[in-house]
């Protein structure tokens, strides 16, 4: 199977769809399929494009669950906006559905689920695994101490919520990864990467930041920062 993989399309569907067709992606190739580790929405303005999308073509798409569907639901379930949701997109989210509803004093539980955007988040997995990699959003649940933990398939709910907040960068220079297989991950820009590994060649941000996924022994990280560079990396795994 060949896998076409994103992560952090934050609500850019145009910038996401230029990026599979550039990879060769095809809805007709039965031996393709889209994996997205996360964040699909809150900073674009498309979310009702990539709902959408997702819906016309569930049997091509394996979602993997961001800390930005924690988010909607976090604001939903408490049925109003703070300073974190306005920062993070996250309410701009649910204004951009409303319009596409046409309806004003509606709830935002209500917006989730006429434009069936909480079916979608339903529909996220926590991980993803094909014989040698590991498809998550940030890391996989790990220990106390922040060690790799053999048993992090069967961690909770909670420990999994925690997981998509993880910092990849921090774990790649404490040298934490599975011992069994490559974890793909998203959440933090991979140019934080390309900077840790040559802070002379490579800006975190600026002009000689690097957006290009960022591949090495045990991790592939493939969050371009989309609000920022204006481009969603996509990476073929074959698998």
């Amino acid at each position: 199977m060949k896998y076409f993989v994103s992560a952090d399309i934050h609500g850019f569907f145009n910038e996401w769809q230029k990026a599979l067709k550039e990879k060769g992606f095809d809805l007709n190739n039965p031996n393709h399929k889209i994996i997205i580790c996360g964040d699909l929405f809150d900073r674009g303005r498309q979310p009702k494009e990539i709902i959408d999308y997702i819906l016309a073509h569930e049997d091509k798409i394996i979602l993997v669950r961001g800390n930005h569907e924690d988010l909607l639901e976090d604001m939903v379930r408490r049925n109003y906006s703070n300073y974190a949701d306005e920062k993070n997109g996250t309410r701009q989210t649910i204004a951009d559905l409303r319009k596409t509803l046409k309806e004003k004093d509606i709830s935002m539980l209500e917006v989730l689920q006429k434009t069936n955007l909480q079916y979608v988040i339903d529909k996220c997995v926590n991980y993803y695994e094909t014989e040698h990699y590991i498809f998550v959003h940030a890391f996989i649940p790990l220990l106390n101490d922040g060690q790799y933990d053999k048993y992090w398939r069967y961690a909770s709910t909670n420990r999994w919520k925690e997981a998509r907040w993880i910092n990849p960068v921090v774990l790649y220079k404490k040298n934490v990864y599975d011992p069994d297989k490559i974890i793909v991950c998203g959440h933090w820009h991979c140019s934080a990467l390309w900077h840790e590994v040559d802070p002379n060649k490579y800006d975190e941000f600026g002009p000689k930041a690097n957006f290009e996924p960022f591949i090495s022994e045990h991790m592939i990280a493939i969050d371009a920062c989309t609000s920022y560079s204006k481009k969603v990396n996509v990476v073929i795994i074959e698998d």
